[in-house]
């Protein structure tokens, strides 16, 4: 009898938990889901917990699994996968935000998947936590910088991120990073290369100190070209339209060759550096 009342008591226990799980598992402030993936619940970490015999690392590994391998994508379901993914991936970073698989699907998934904040939530628990790791630092910093325009803590991330790297060569190129991404907020072109000469000369690493070294001449290019227009304009008294008038006029001899070949556009009537484009980007910041 006793042991009949026994188990019987760890059932009603068990069934307590499921129905918590499922309560808890539901609540959050986007759209229901729809039918097709109504049944996505995600328990919470404490009841994880439970279920995986008190082993947070076991049911943090689970929980990773699982959402990798069910959650829909389908657009027509859209927001009810984000609502998945993002409980899903939260509730792991709260059992381990160690986990490696986590934040690396995390930040492609949540941060480039249109949920941006969240995203940095998993990030910067697993900066916190791989303090061996530069890649959470240097993700969030570049996150911090892509999504939020916020260079001061974005270089401060890219930074903590140089200082875990144990290749000299990544430490050097997220530093470099960094450096770019707070010369960007200089308005005045001069101001920036002077900032980028400046940082150069704190250097030691010359892996770092070449890259820099490109960097300028790619933007004292670029300010020989405004220069060169503002001198066209004042001598003829109208608005530079085609550069190739700056050859013809006899203000440059040539056009200035960017290290980093990828060279210069004139758009809108103004010289600017080309970047790099990536399909859907534009959409997403």
């Amino acid at each position: 009898m006793l042991v009949r009342g026994f188990n019987s008591l760890m059932l009603a226990v068990v069934a307590a938990a499921l129905f918590l799980a499922l309560v808890l598992g539901r609540g959050g402030a986007l759209p229901a889901p729809r039918p097709a993936v109504a049944d996505r619940v995600v328990f919470s970490a404490p009841v994880q917990i439970v279920l995986a015999a008190g082993d947070p690392y076991l049911a943090a590994n689970f929980e990773t699994i699982r959402v990798m391998a069910t959650a829909d994508d389908d657009p027509r379901n859209a927001a009810a996968s984000a609502s998945y993914r993002i409980r899903a991936h939260r509730v792991v970073a709260q059992l381990n935000p160690c986990n490696e698989d986590n934040y690396y699907v995390a930040n492609a998934m949540l941060s480039w998947g249109g949920a941006p904040g969240e995203g940095l939530d998993v990030l910067r628990r697993a900066v916190a936590c791989r303090r061996w790791d530069e890649f959470p630092a240097f993700f969030y910093g570049f996150n911090l910088w892509f999504f939020n325009r916020d260079a001061g803590a974005a270089r401060a991330a890219l930074e903590m991120a140089a200082e875990r790297a144990r290749d000299p060569h990544n430490a050097a190129s997220m530093r470099n990073v960094g450096i770019m991404i707070e010369a960007g907020e200089f308005a005045d072109g001069r101001a920036a290369l002077t900032f980028l000469e400046h940082e150069r000369e704190q250097v030691a690493d010359e892996r770092l100190r070449e890259m820099l070294t490109k960097r300028i001449g790619r933007l004292q290019g670029l300010l020989t070209l405004r220069e060169a227009q503002a001198r066209y304009e004042a001598l003829t008294g109208k608005a530079l339209v085609q550069p190739q008038a700056l050859l013809q006029e006899g203000i440059l001899d040539a056009f200035p060759q960017d290290p980093l070949r990828l060279g210069y556009e004139f758009v809108d009537g103004h010289f600017r550096l080309r970047e790099i484009r990536i399909p859907g980007m534009e959409r997403m910041r």
